[in-house]
């Protein structure tokens, strides 16, 4: 019958809709969020920074409120919040999740657990380690007035190529790590800085985890030298001082780098073989000295290969015997190319990256 069937074409047009839709202004939407603990009561201190809005004339400024509440967990505080906003929380353009330095050393997973899980929360949200201050200190800090921090923080997470002094770390992307060769991992650090009278949050460095338990910190100088050697530097600078005795400084900018690594057993003796290929280009020249001369430009390429294998070997000697923590992925490396070396060390209840030398060869290529 026509009718029939008419009624069945108009019917998901009338009739359609989405099945939780909620009012906007009858949601609390989370621009970030931070995760303490109270370690006497060992309830979780769940802080939310809350986007508003305030009228000026005809437009609107967008700013942000936080609420705090506890909990036995995680998810236990979250709906607690909603008794403090008086609103459902709203999680889909949340940015950050920072969580506390004394939580992650006692073990970061129960504290994620549920951002990672949630269907309502976004798993690519900025993860970061407050180094120093308590997760909750880093919201309360405003980089501008009616600035939202957790924007501000996505804003200088997204310049991570270009900076290299922090690591891109995700919620999903830590997790995910945890099923891999070696399971350590890096997650970006936030501290607050005071800087012309104020404090404001700054990244530098990185949170250094072996399994899911902090056991270290990298500077940012240290944090672009790792991230060299796992081939996700894009950008960086690096600053030789009094170049070949001339009181002569230079910056030179890394346009890019390769590194290969080869792993090597021979009479028993695990070695990796690092083969690091940056491009750089002279970004400033401090001093009267000419390193445009053949020469000149020599001596300065054969100090920045040294520059380079040597922070990065003090890099490899500092996670190796401080951190036992094989953020590099070297085990990995072996664990993919040569298997039987591999079960080899385990079987023996030997872990293979503090077991193993490196050999560093530096080729720098200046444009």
């Amino acid at each position: 019958d026509l009718n029939i069937i008419i009624i069945i074409i108009m019917c998901p047009i009338i009739l359609c809709g989405c099945w939780n839709y909620r009012e906007v202004d009858t949601l609390a939407i989370v621009a970030g969020m931070a995760i303490d603990k109270d370690m006497v009561t060992n309830k979780y201190i769940i802080t939310t920074e809350i986007i508003t809005t305030q009228a000026q004339g005809v437009s609107s400024i967008i700013s942000s409120e936080l609420f705090s509440s506890e909990g036995d967990s995680i998810f236990d505080a979250v709906r607690d919040l909603i008794a403090k906003t008086g609103l459902r929380l709203f999680w889909s353009d949340a940015k950050v999740v920072i969580v506390s330095d004394s939580i992650a050393k006692e073990g970061i997973i129960p504290a994620i657990d549920w951002t990672n899980r949630s269907n309502f929360v976004r798993p690519d949200m900025w993860l970061l380690v407050s180094n120093g201050n308590t997760a909750a200190e880093i919201l309360k800090t405003k980089v501008k007035l009616n600035e939202v921090t957790s924007f501000h923080l996505d804003d200088t997470m997204n310049s991570w190529k270009v900076l290299s002094k922090f690591t891109d770390s995700m919620v999903w992307s830590f997790v995910d790590g945890l099923t891999s060769e070696g399971k350590s991992q890096a997650v970006a650090t936030v501290k607050n800085e005071l800087s012309n009278g104020t404090y404001s949050p700054l990244v530098d460095g990185s949170a250094i985890f072996k399994s899911d338990k902090l056991v270290g910190y990298l500077d940012g100088n240290e944090t672009l030298y790792m991230l060299m050697i796992k081939n996700k530097i894009k950008q960086g600078l690096i600053t030789l001082i009094n170049v070949s005795g001339s009181k002569t400084n230079v910056t030179l900018e890394i346009n890019d780098n390769r590194t290969k690594l080869t792993p090597i057993y021979k009479n028993g003796t695990v070695s990796m073989l690092l083969d690091i290929y940056p491009v750089v280009t002279i970004h400033e020249v401090q001093g009267t000295e000419d390193f445009m001369k053949d020469e000149n430009l020599k001596l300065l390429q054969s100090e920045t290969e040294k520059k380079i294998g040597s922070q990065i070997q003090t890099l490899i000697n500092k996670l190796q015997k401080n951190y036992a923590s094989d953020i590099l992925g070297f085990g990995k490396t072996f664990y993919n190319e040569k298997p039987k070396v591999s079960e080899s060390f385990k079987k023996n209840g030997k872990d293979i990256f503090t077991n193993m030398k490196t050999i560093i060869n530096v080729h720098v290529q200046i444009k």
